[in-house]
């Protein structure tokens, strides 16, 4: 198959675990590398600063041969969820999307939406004084455009190569689809929410490299949300090698769950929200993902508020308990349809900053809460932007408990 690096098995996990991998694989083991990058500002999150990854380098053919093997000499950090092995899956994302002077104008209706959102995020939450550290949002995407005007504070950091930091990059975005996403945050957060910016690369995406990039930002960064609005194009993309076309795989590997289960545990308890995919795209499963409590998935909904049909949603166990929807733009053949953007630019991508945005809401709820993050966010999620809709604001601050709060209604007062 050519939907992953041919010639490669990838393993993450302890750096110590990793180091005593040993010899007699099929191939030849590289050298075990920080997760992170080791320096200052890295070393809050001690977590994910004992992460390590290793690329076993086997004769094509051999991959899965050499997963196995892998799999064998770490089982025993596997089977305790801390550490993962598998081929380095290639993951096209999204084609190049040019940007004209109307693309980051909101469709009448993504205005309503926008406006809702605002208004919720304005009354209920905590102002920048009542908590230690900034509330920020972290983004992973294709860049942003070089004079893009934030109305608050943004930083800019360039993983375009492997994963790795880029020291001093000037902001870049080839596809734009990067800056639509960051255009939508800063339309509807409340000026003192902060945003970090991450560029992925856009022609040669895996998994190692994303789960390099997303470690990365979440140690340097403690975002309480980070936004993965990427996606695949399609199910399925050209090979440039065997010259054939090969079936994409589900973008949620089993390397990325790792990086976002150690990543909640930080001192923000830090969630992640992942488009659920569009029509054509293997969906993300939570069989994979069923221990994962920070992990939410956001559903494109059209403007009637049902879920679009070109949108996917997470298979297995308590999906509907780890997701939420929001407007993603109308299906296409709809006569009337109205994309997120006035130029009809529509899919989950798009939905995913509105879910991210009241997540930032929700996750600090005084409710039961599992690893940090309130049992069944999803629930929550789309519990509060429906209230929302029908205009139900009530006072409340996040980590604040007002008396005679019912929450299975979160935004609602006795």
């Amino acid at each position: 198959m050519c939907n992953f690096v041919p010639g490669q098995a990838i393993a993450i996990g302890p750096i110590s675990g990793l180091r005593e991998i040993g010899r007699d694989l099929p191939g030849r083991l590289g050298p075990v590398m920080p997760l992170i990058n080791e320096e200052e500002g890295n070393d809050r999150n001690t977590e994910l600063s004992r992460l390590g990854t290793v690329v076993l380098k086997t004769d094509p053919g051999l991959e899965l041969y050499a997963v196995s093997r892998l799999s064998a000499r770490l089982s025993a950090l596997i089977e305790k969820n801390e550490a993962a092995v598998d081929v380095n899956h290639i993951l096209p994302l999204a084609a190049v999307e040019p940007l004209s002077d109307t693309s980051l104008r909101f469709s009448p209706h993504a205005e309503r939406e926008a406006s809702i959102v605002r208004q919720l995020l304005r009354s209920a939450l905590p102002p920048p004084d009542s908590r230690p550290g900034p509330l920020r949002i972290a983004v992973l995407d294709s860049g942003l455009i070089r004079d893009f005007s934030a109305h608050r504070e943004l930083r800019y950091f360039d993983y375009s190569i492997n994963g790795q930091l880029r020291r001093d990059a000037e902001p870049a975005d080839p596809s734009g689809h990067g800056t639509r996403v960051v255009s939508i945050f800063d339309q509807i957060l409340p000026p003192h929410v902060e945003l970090s910016v991450g560029r992925l690369p856009s022609d040669s995406l895996t998994a190692l490299t994303i789960a390099r990039a997303l470690g990365d930002i979440i140690a340097r960064e403690m975002p309480d949300v980070v936004n993965l609005s990427v996606s695949l194009r399609n199910d399925w993309f050209f090979c440039s090698r065997c010259k054939q076309r090969v079936l994409a795989p589900t973008f949620l590997t089993s390397i990325l769950p790792l990086v976002m289960r150690l990543g909640g545990k930080n001192a923000v308890r830090t969630l992640t929200v992942m488009a659920a995919g569009n029509s054509g795209q293997i969906p993300n499963s939570r069989w994979l993902t069923e221990d994962l409590d920070t992990l939410l998935f956001a559903i494109a909904e059209n403007r009637h508020h049902e879920r679009a049909r070109y949108s996917s949603a997470p298979d297995g166990p308590l999906g509907d308990l780890y997701s939420a929807s929001a407007f993603g733009g109308d299906d296409p053949e709809d006569p009337d349809a109205q994309g997120v953007f006035i130029d009809g630019a529509h899919g989950t991508s798009f939905a995913a900053p509105f879910v991210s945005a009241v997540a930032l809401l929700t996750k600090h709820f005084d409710i039961p809460m599992t690893h940090g993050i309130p049992t069944q966010i999803g629930y929550l999620t789309r519990k509060v932007i429906e209230n929302a809709r029908e205009g139900r604001f009530a006072q409340y601050r996040a980590k604040e408990k007002p008396a005679n709060t019912d929450y299975s209604d979160p935004l609602s007062s006795k």
